[in-house]
């Protein structure tokens, strides 16, 4: 056999071998993306975002349900989307804090520019 043809072969097989090695769970990311979901519903993530925050609990599951069944890339995407849906119920719920906060403020404005001019009246 030519070299090259020795050194195809061996390239083949190694990337073979590689495709065919289990990869390790992802328990450190599964975690972390706890984490995420859990900052999200202490920011209100419930009230300002309910649709985001159950879609990633529930792909949390399902990443757990795949490191079960050793669907380790399976389970890395899936955590991978929880924790994007989660940072993204994170920022509605600060959003959403955020414009209740404004309109607040506005209502007390206004309070206090009807107050204003009802003194200005009487004096």
């Amino acid at each position: 056999m030519k070299l090259y043809q020795k050194l195809f072969i061996c390239v083949i097989g190694i990337g073979l071998l590689t495709a065919c090695g289990s990869t390790s769970p992802p328990n450190q990311q599964l975690t972390e993306t706890q984490m995420v979901i859990q900052q999200a519903e202490q920011l209100g993530a419930d009230d300002y975002a309910p649709l985001e925050i159950r879609e990633a609990k529930i792909k949390l599951g399902l990443a757990r349900e795949a490191v079960e069944a050793k669907e380790f890339d399976k389970a890395i995407r899936l955590a991978e989307q929880a924790r994007v849906d989660a940072e993204l119920a994170q920022a509605k719920a600060q959003s959403g804090k955020a414009e209740k906060t404004v309109a607040e403020l506005r209502e007390s404005i206004r309070v206090l520019k009807a107050e204003i001019e009802r003194n200005q009246r009487t004096n």
